[in-house]
C-alpha cells in the first residue's frame, strides 16, 4: 500500500509548516504546500495528490472555496477545508464546493487523521464502494481509539472494534441504538461538567474532553473524547473519537506523586510543603486569625551513621524518624522531608507560641527513643542507635508575605540551634534576621574582594626544631577590608565554606602559592615546601586534576608543594578521600593532617591515609607548660607519629619553654610566633635571613 499523498493549501507560512509536520508524523506524504488558489489548481494538475487540505481564506483574489470547486470539477480530487471560520455564510458557500471534510482550527492530530481517512473513504465510495468500505474497516480496526459515527439525531452509523470493546456494546446492537444510550457520560471529577451526547452541537467541535463513560456492564471508565462534523453531499455526520485513559491516569498520578512526595519516606517534599505553607499564609492575609508555625529539624550526627553503618541503615533511620514525627503531630499538620536528614513541620493551626514549643519538645522526645536495628541491618548482632534532633522554630507573623521568607528564617533558626546547643531548639527572632543580613552582606563583600583581588596570601615559616633550619612554610589567606581593615579568617572562611566561595578562593590561593614559589626560585630562594590548606568543599570536585593543571601552568616542581587537610575532613567519605589523596601523592606532593587530636580518627584509619606529617593542634600546645593532660596528649601524638613513620609538627608555638618540651619530646618541626608571624611575600626573604641567624 503506497503512502497517501497530500497537497496543503495555506497562506500562513508557520501554520503550513505545522500542518505539514503533523501530516508527515501521521505517515502521509506531503507533496507540496502552496499559498494561493491558482497555485493549488496548478499543483493539483501536476502532482495528482490523493487529497487537498485547503484553507478557505487565501492571499489571493481566488479563495479556497473557488479553488476547491475547480479542483473537484477538473480533477476529481477530494478537498478538506481546514479553517478557523465557521460562520453561517462561509459554511453555505463551502457546501457549494462539495468538500469531503470541514476541520475547524485549532484541531488535534486524531481529528485531522480521522477526517482525512473518512474523506478519502467517501471519495473512493464514489468509484468503488465495496473496496473502499473494506479499506476503511481495516483502518478503523487498526486504530487504537474508539470511533463512533452518528447522524445529527444521534443514530449510530458506524462503530469500530475498539469502541465496541470500550463501551461493551456489540456492533449489531449499537447500530439499532442511539448515541446517548451507547455513550452515557458522567462528570470526570467534581470540578467538571457532563458533556451531553444527546445535545451535540455539530458545529462546535470538542477536543480532548475528559469524561467518565458508563459502560454496558455498569462500570465507569475514564475516557478522553473529541467530536467533529463531516459533511457529505446528502448528509452530515458526527465523528466521535475516544480512548480509555485509565492507564494514562495511573501514570499521571505516579508522576504527580513523584513530583510532590519523597521517594524514601513517602512524606510530602519541599514543593508540596511550600504549596501548603502558601495556603496558610494566604488564609492569614484574608483576615483569619489562625496561627501557624514552621519547624525545621536536623538529625544530629546522621552523617556518621551513613559513613559508619552504611546508607541502608541511614535510610532505615530516616524512615523511622518520619514515622515517629507523623505519630506525634496531628493528621492535618504537614510533615516534609526537605533533603538529606532535614525535616520540616507545618503546624496549622497552633493556638499559641507555647503550643508550638510543646510540639517541638514532643517531636524531639519521640526521635530520641532508641532505634533497634536487627542483625540484618548491621552485622552479626542487634544494634541500638541513639539519635537526636535540633530544631529551628518560626512563628507566623504579619510581616511574612511569601513562603520562602518563612523557610529562610526557619532555616536561620535551625543554624543558630546547631551552633548554640545540640539537641535543642531555637525560636527565630529579628536579631537572627539581622545576623542573616550581615551574613549576606559579608558574602557580597567577599565576592567583590575576589573580583578586586583583595585577598592576599601570607606565609608562616616552619622550622626544624633540632637544626633551626627552614623546612617549609604554610600559606595562609588574609583579607584587608577597605573599610573594616583586617578581617579574621575565622570569620570569612566559614562563610566561604557555607556559600561555596571556598572553591574559587581555594583555587586562587593554590595558584598564587605556585606562582610565588616560581618567583622565589628565580631569585634563589628554594629548597623548601609551601603547604596549602584544603577545605571539605574542595573534596567535592576533582582536586587532583585541578592541582595538576596549576602545577603544569606555573611550571613548579611538585615536591615544592604540600597539601594540608584537617582530621575531620579526612574522616568524611574515607574511601573516596583516600583515593584522592593517593592521586595527589602520586603527583609528587606531600600530605599533612592539620589540627590533629581534635577529631575522631582511629589508628586503623590513620594507617590507611598516604600521609607525611601530623600537625598537633595549637589547643594542646598553648598550655603544654602548665597542663599535664596537654603535655601527655602531645607526647602520645608524637609517639604515634613516630610509630607510623610520620614527621610531627607542633603549631602555635610561642615560648622557649614550649620549644624545650617539644624538643625533649621528639617533635620534628615547630610553627608559630616564636619564630615568625605569617608574612606577606615581600617580607619573607628578610625574615628567613633572621631565622637562619637564630
Amino acid at each position: 500500500m503506497s503512502m497517501k499523498s497530500l497537497l496543503v493549501v495555506e497562506d500562513e507560512v508557520l501554520v503550513a509548516r505545522d500542518i505539514k509536520s503533523r501530516l508527515i508524523r501521521m505517515g502521509y506524504n506531503v507533496l507540496s504546500t502552496v499559498r494561493r488558489g491558482q497555485e493549488a489548481i496548478d499543483q493539483t494538475l501536476e502532482l495528482q495528490p490523493d487529497l487537498v487540505l485547503m484553507d478557505i481564506h487565501l492571499a489571493d483574489e481566488m479563495d479556497g472555496i473557488e479553488a476547491a470547486i475547480q479542483i473537484r470539477q477538473q480533477f476529481d480530487v477530494p478537498v478538506i477545508f481546514c479553517t478557523a471560520f465557521a460562520d453561517e455564510e462561509t459554511l453555505e458557500r463551502a457546501k457549494v464546493s462539495e468538500p469531503y471534510g470541514y476541520v475547524l482550527k485549532p484541531f488535534d492530530n486524531r481529528e485531522l487523521e480521522i477526517n482525512i481517512e473518512i474523506a478519502m473513504y467517501k471519495h473512493r465510495v464514489e468509484k468503488d464502494l465495496s473496496g473502499t468500505r473494506r479499506r476503511l474497516d481495516a483502518t478503523l480496526t487498526s486504530i487504537s481509539e474508539g470511533v463512533i459515527v452518528t447522524d445529527l439525531a444521534g443514530k449510530i452509523c458506524l462503530i469500530n472494534p475498539m469502541a465496541e470493546k470500550i463501551t461493551g456494546w456489540c456492533r449489531h446492537k449499537a447500530r439499532v441504538s442511539r448515541l446517548p444510550k451507547i455513550m452515557p457520560l458522567v462528570a470526570f471529577d467534581k470540578d467538571s461538567g457532563i458533556y451531553e451526547t444527546r445535545n451535540i452541537d455539530p458545529y462546535n467541535s470538542v477536543t480532548n474532553l475528559r469524561q467518565k463513560l458508563k459502560c454496558h456492564d455498569g462500570c465507569e471508565v475514564p475516557i478522553e473524547l473529541s467530536s467533529n462534523i463531516i459533511s457529505s453531499e446528502d448528509e452530515e455526520l458526527v465523528v466521535i473519537t475516544f480512548r480509555d485513559i485509565s492507564t494514562q491516569l495511573r501514570y499521571e498520578e505516579k508522576i504527580r506523586h513523584t513530583a510532590l512526595y519523597d521517594n524514601l519516606t513517602e512524606l510530602p517534599n519541599r514543593a508540596l510543603f511550600v504549596d501548603r505553607l502558601e495556603s496558610s499564609i494566604n488564609r492569614r492575609k484574608r483576615g483569619l486569625n489562625d496561627h501557624f508555625s514552621v519547624i525545621f529539624l536536623d538529625l544530629d550526627g546522621f552523617a556518621a551513621i551513613n559513613e559508619g553503618l552504611g546508607h541502608d541503615v541511614g535510610d532505615r533511620v530516616l524512615t523511622e524518624v518520619a514515622t515517629r514525627i507523623e505519630m506525634t503531630v496531628r493528621p492535618d499538620d504537614t510533615i516534609s522531608r526537605f533533603s538529606g536528614d532535614i525535616f520540616a513541620v507545618l503546624l496549622d493551626p497552633v493556638d499559641s507560641p507555647a503550643g508550638a514549643i510543646e510540639a517541638v519538645q514532643r517531636i524531639q522526645q519521640a526521635i530520641e527513643k532508641p532505634i533497634e536495628l536487627d542483625s540484618s541491618d548491621s552485622s552479626e548482632e542487634a544494634t541500638t542507635l541513639d539519635i537526636s534532633a535540633t530544631a529551628g522554630v518560626l512563628l507566623n507573623q504579619d510581616v511574612y508575605q511569601l513562603a520562602e521568607e518563612m523557610l529562610r528564617d526557619a532555616d536561620t533558626a535551625l543554624h543558630r540551634a546547631k551552633t548554640d546547643a545540640k539537641s535543642a531548639y531555637v525560636i527565630f527572632d529579628n536579631a537572627m534576621y539581622d545576623d542573616a543580613l550581615k551574613f549576606l552582606e559579608r558574602k557580597s563583600s567577599m565576592q567583590q574582594a575576589m573580583t578586586d583581588g583583595a585577598f592576599e596570601v601570607h606565609y608562616q615559616p616552619i622550622i626544624e626544631i633540632k637544626t633551626k633550619k627552614l623546612i617549609s612554610m604554610e600559606a595562609l589567606v588574609r583579607w584587608s577590608h577597605p573599610v573594616e581593615g583586617f578581617v579574621s579568617p575565622a570569620e570569612f572562611i566559614p562563610i566561604a565554606e557555607r556559600t561555596g566561595l571556598i572553591l574559587p578562593l581555594g583555587e586562587y590561593v593554590l595558584r598564587s602559592v605556585c606562582q610565588q614559589i616560581k618567583c622565589w626560585e628565580k631569585v634563589g630562594l628554594e629548597g623548601f615546601r609551601v603547604a596549602v590548606n584544603l577545605s571539605a568543599r574542595q573534596f567535592e570536585i576533582d582536586i587532583p586534576a585541578m592541582v595538576a593543571d596549576i602545577i603544569r601552568e606555573t611550571g613548579i616542581s611538585p615536591d615544592s608543594l604540600a597539601l594540608e587537610i584537617t582530621e575531620g575532613i579526612a574522616m568524611r567519605n574515607v574511601d573516596q578521600n583516600i583515593r584522592m589523596l593517593e592521586d595527589l601523592r602520586a603527583l609528587g606532593l606531600s600530605i599533612s593532617i592539620d589540627d590533629f587530636g581534635t577529631g575522631y580518627s582511629s589508628l586503623a584509619y590513620l594507617k590507611r591515609f598516604p600521609l607525611d606529617t601530623l600537625k598537633i593542634d595549637r589547643s594542646f600546645i598553648q598550655d603544654i607548660t602548665t597542663n599535664e593532660d596537654d603535655r601527655e596528649i602531645t607526647k602520645a601524638i608524637i609517639a604515634m607519629g613516630q610509630n607510623l613513620g610520620l614527621k610531627v609538627l607542633a603549631e602555635g608555638v610561642e615560648t622557649d619553654d614550649q620549644v624545650d618540651i617539644l624538643r625533649n619530646g621528639g617533635c620534628d618541626y615547630i610553627q608559630g610566633y616564636y619564630y615568625s608571624r605569617p608574612l606577606p611575600p615581600r617580607e619573607v626573604f628578610p625574615r628567613l635571613h633572621q631565622v637562619a641567624l637564630m
